[in-house]
């Protein structure tokens, strides 16, 4: 036989062997079952109060105080982004089908669904016992599906692989950083009401820093500066800012209120309410300390984020 021949016999064979383990995997009977079912009942989530969310590297608490989420840490407890939250329920309750891909100890150790080495998502209710306790192992192949099973269960599913977003994220992702976010909470961890956030229900803003103090003031369709009545301003510049304020988030949660207060910005709304941003002088970080009324969280913000705050007036001249 030549050498051609006995490579290309060779590559045949390779092939064979190769579609034989795939197809034994694949096709065995234990791994053809499936189930439709969810991994946790939507009965019990009104009895969830906790969730734990757990790899290698990190671990992630979430306590629901007063209907609310908050994120807990050695530090204290921060407010949650309520809409990712939701998300996750949302995945550990959607009904779907999930084919079993193995139930033996090499499976499980193979498929990286070990307890000691899995990723982790345990939902909790009442005395902390657990409503879930979700193990989430490797992916396949092509990093399209990931490997599941119940702790204590055999039994090894697939799904497609929406778990690593909140199994591979850090603690700050899942914090609601919203200088002035609708859900502030007040001392006891209850929803407090807020002004609307709408740059509509702006009638004032009243900007204080170093370098200047002045007041935009709606004015019918338009904005003026109170004594600078006859200086044109752009309306559209001005109400950008505001936006960008409003939806402004914080780089973290600080342990402090500043010491001083070096800038502040007080809005004014249609209903007479209003909230105001303080912020401290630079710290050696190139950040600075700041506080939103409303709210009992100290923040800390980027000297890029307080800049886009804290213009000159002439910044808003049309």
């Amino acid at each position: 036989m030549t050498y051609k021949k006995k490579a290309a016999v060779l590559s045949v064979l390779v092939i064979v062997l190769a579609l034989i383990y795939i197809m034994t995997f694949v096709f065995d009977p234990e791994n053809r079952s499936s189930a439709a079912f969810a991994w946790l009942d939507p009965s019990l989530l009104v009895m969830a109060d906790g969730v734990e969310i757990s790899n290698r590297e990190s671990r992630i608490v979430l306590r629901r105080k007063n209907d609310v989420w908050l994120v807990a840490d050695r530090t204290g407890e921060f407010p949650a982004k309520q809409d990712r939250v939701a998300d996750l329920f949302a995945l550990l309750t959607r009904k779907d089908n999930y084919p079993v891909r193995a139930s033996s100890s090499e499976g499980i150790e193979r498929l990286g669904l070990k307890e000691e080495s899995a990723s982790r998502i345990t939902v909790r209710g009442g005395a902390g016992l657990p409503l879930l306790d979700l193990l989430i192992g490797g992916t396949n192949a092509l990093g399209t599906e990931v490997y599941l099973r119940r702790a204590g269960w055999n039994q090894i599913y697939s799904a497609e692989d929406s778990y690593s977003f909140f199994t591979e994220s850090n603690a700050r992702s899942w914090y609601n950083l919203r200088l002035f976010s609708e859900g502030n909470l007040d001392l006891n961890g209850s929803r407090r009401q807020v002004a609307p956030a709408s740059v509509d229900s702006i009638q004032q803003a009243e900007i204080s820093f170093p370098a200047e103090s002045y007041i935009l003031r709606r004015s019918g369709r338009g904005w003026i500066i109170p004594g600078k009545e006859s200086i044109a301003l752009d309306a559209v510049r001005i109400e950008a800012m505001l936006r960008l304020l409003l939806e402004a988030e914080a780089d973290n949660f600080g342990v402090n209120a500043p010491e001083t207060v070096e800038a502040s910005i007080t809005l004014q709304f249609g209903n007479g309410s209003t909230r105001t941003l303080q912020a401290g002088p630079l710290t050696e970080q190139n950040n600075r300390y700041a506080t939103v009324s409303g709210s009992h969280f100290f923040y800390i913000l980027s000297e890029r984020t307080f800049n886009n705050f804290f213009r000159e007036s002439s910044f808003f001249f049309d």
